[in-house]
């Protein structure tokens, strides 16, 4: 009895220490738990970086935005010759590079009105959360938004990688285009939204970025590579109408009109410029008589002088010889008298000196 009741015991205490060790391992687990949350929750509310392009309001400035009836975005003219259709993805590598190199090009066929340009957002490539990123692209459509949204989720996508396309970069970027952020998350997981993109996988394809002109892919002339930039250009060109011209208010009007105002310009231009010369020929000619002018002047001054000083310098000079005659004259005849004072004083003396002698 007495070592069954020490086994007992032993059991006992053994079972004591296992419960006292599974309260510490639960302890343990709740503190570990409880600091996970805490960074979760401080993580989860710190602010997002959502960068935003500074060319967005201008990039698509007076291109008239629609949908198509699938619900695809579309820029342009609806009755345009031409529509260009890209099947693309914001996690899709290729596509951010059609975005950087080639799509100015089309927007600028879209702003003459010979193309119609659609965006078929499907959920292909690399970077998590495409499906996201294509929802909310289409939910800031609902706002009027999803150019420049469409412009910033490509920018994510080399800027932040990976986590580009979070919930929290989403409502950051919502923030910074000035969008209502309760008509953005009631959007987001919407029926309209699930349909459009269901519309775009039910189109088949399954390559991004996949361009299509007039319902016709293009296949680029490098294999494996995307349609470049003259090859899509080249295409819409081929595609359009030979009597295509652009509308009324096409942006490259006033260039042509300015083009065909230019003979008229030149012309204006030439009078113009003939009457500013003969303008400024007049003055200068004018200047040039006064210069000329004052020069003789000037001239005939400095003749007129140096003739007046000669003819003073000979009549001084006449003048100084005449006087010189005159006082050798005057000398000549003072000499002369002088001569014969003393000539006749010499003859008186020889007569006065015999009637002496007589009369000792």
């Amino acid at each position: 009895m007495a070592k069954k009741s020490r086994t007992r015991a032993a059991r006992e205490r053994r079972q004591k220490e296992q419960r006292r060790n599974q309260q510490r391992l639960i302890i343990v687990g709740i503190v570990i738990v409880a600091i996970l949350a805490i960074g979760l929750f401080a993580v989860s509310t710190q602010p997002t970086e959502a960068f935003i392009p500074q060319d967005l309001a201008e990039k698509y400035d007076g291109l008239q935005r629609s949908s198509s009836i699938e619900g695809y975005p579309r820029l342009g003219d609806p009755d345009a010759p031409v529509v260009v259709e890209e099947y693309s993805s914001f996690s899709c590598p290729g596509c951010e590079g059609f975005h950087a190199t080639s799509l100015s090009a089309i927007l600028d066929r879209v702003r003459t009105g010979q193309v119609l340009f659609t965006y078929i957002p499907l959920q292909t490539g690399s970077i998590p959360n495409a499906e996201g990123s294509a929802r909310a692209a289409l939910c800031a459509g609902q706002q009027g938004q999803f150019w420049e949204m469409h412009d910033m989720l490509f920018d994510w996508h080399t800027r932040y990688g990976n986590t580009a396309f979070s919930q929290s970069r989403f409502m950051a970027g919502v923030d910074g285009l000035g969008m209502n952020a309760d008509s953005f998350l009631s959007c987001f997981n919407s029926a309209p939204i699930t349909e459009t993109l269901n519309n775009a996988i039910e189109e088949g394809v399954g390559r991004t970025p996949t361009i299509a002109v007039n319902g016709v892919t293009l296949t680029p002339e490098q294999a494996g590579g995307i349609p470049t930039t003259p090859e899509i250009l080249r295409a819409i060109d081929n595609a359009t109408p030979s009597d295509w011209r652009p509308s009324a208010d096409d942006v490259e009007e006033p260039e042509d009109a300015e083009a065909e105002e230019t003979p008229e310009a030149e012309a204006q231009a030439d009078e113009t410029t003939d009457a500013d010369v003969e303008a400024t020929a007049e003055p200068e000619a004018d200047e040039a008589s006064e210069t000329d002018a004052e020069e003789s002047a000037e001239s005939d001054m400095d003749e007129n002088t140096e003739t007046d000083s000669e003819e003073m310098s000979e009549s001084d000079a006449d003048v100084a010889t005449d006087s010189d005659a005159d006082e050798m004259a005057d000398s000549d005849t003072e000499e002369e008298t002088t001569e014969s004072d003393a000539e006749e004083t010499t003859d008186v003396e020889a007569e006065e000196t015999p009637e002496t002698d007589s009369g000792d």
